[in-house]
Protein backbone atom coordinates (compact mmCIF):
# COMPACT_ATOMS: atom_id res chain seq x y z
CA UNK A 1 0.00 0.00 0.00
CA UNK A 2 2.94 2.51 0.60
CA UNK A 3 5.20 0.84 -1.51
CA UNK A 4 5.64 3.61 -3.52
CA UNK A 5 5.68 6.63 -1.29
CA UNK A 6 9.34 7.41 -0.66
CA UNK A 7 11.04 10.37 -0.37
CA UNK A 8 8.95 13.43 -0.98
CA UNK A 9 5.76 12.10 -1.12
CA UNK A 10 6.24 10.85 2.36
CA UNK A 11 7.31 13.86 4.19
CA UNK A 12 4.50 15.40 2.05
CA UNK A 13 1.78 13.18 3.63
CA UNK A 14 3.42 13.07 7.47
CA UNK A 15 3.18 17.71 6.65
CA UNK A 16 -0.65 17.20 5.90
CA UNK A 17 -1.78 15.39 8.32
CA UNK A 18 0.77 16.85 11.04
CA UNK A 19 0.65 20.71 10.18
CA UNK A 20 -3.55 20.83 11.12
CA UNK A 21 -3.15 18.90 14.63
CA UNK A 22 -0.25 20.82 15.33
CA UNK A 23 -2.45 24.08 15.25
CA UNK A 24 -5.40 22.20 16.51
CA UNK A 25 -3.23 21.38 19.79
CA UNK A 26 -2.07 24.65 20.19
CA UNK A 27 -5.41 26.55 20.13
CA UNK A 28 -6.94 24.22 21.92
CA UNK A 29 -4.22 24.78 25.13
CA UNK A 30 -4.43 28.51 24.74
CA UNK A 31 -8.11 28.50 25.17
CA UNK A 32 -9.24 29.60 29.00
CA UNK A 33 -11.76 27.03 29.04
CA UNK A 34 -12.14 24.31 32.25
CA UNK A 35 -9.99 21.56 31.63
CA UNK A 36 -12.25 18.71 30.90
CA UNK A 37 -13.22 19.89 28.11
CA UNK A 38 -9.86 20.50 27.05
CA UNK A 39 -8.27 17.31 27.97
CA UNK A 40 -11.14 16.16 25.93
CA UNK A 41 -10.84 17.91 22.47
CA UNK A 42 -7.16 16.82 22.92
CA UNK A 43 -7.76 13.52 23.51
CA UNK A 44 -10.01 13.66 19.64
CA UNK A 45 -7.54 15.30 18.10
CA UNK A 46 -4.91 13.23 19.08
CA UNK A 47 -6.85 9.97 18.69
CA UNK A 48 -8.42 10.73 15.35
CA UNK A 49 -5.38 12.57 13.45
CA UNK A 50 -7.44 13.32 10.17
CA UNK A 51 -10.78 13.62 11.48
CA UNK A 52 -10.19 15.49 14.87
CA UNK A 53 -8.47 18.74 13.57
CA UNK A 54 -11.18 18.58 11.07
CA UNK A 55 -13.90 18.50 14.10
CA UNK A 56 -12.05 20.80 15.96
CA UNK A 57 -12.03 23.78 13.27
CA UNK A 58 -15.43 22.93 12.62
CA UNK A 59 -17.27 22.69 15.75
CA UNK A 60 -14.44 22.65 18.75
CA UNK A 61 -13.23 26.21 18.93
CA UNK A 62 -16.95 27.62 19.38
CA UNK A 63 -17.99 25.15 21.69
CA UNK A 64 -14.81 26.05 24.05
CA UNK A 65 -15.27 29.46 23.65
CA UNK A 66 -18.93 29.28 24.56
CA UNK A 67 -17.86 27.12 27.86
CA UNK A 68 -14.49 29.61 28.91
CA UNK A 69 -17.72 32.33 28.37
CA UNK A 70 -20.09 30.35 30.89
CA UNK A 71 -17.38 29.60 33.17
CA UNK A 72 -16.14 33.24 33.63
CA UNK A 73 -19.33 34.64 34.14
CA UNK A 74 -20.37 32.19 36.79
Amino acid sequence: MLGGLTGWHFIILVVLFFIPWLLSVIQIGRTKAPATPVVVWLLVVTLLPLVGPILWFAVGRTSLRREAARTRTE
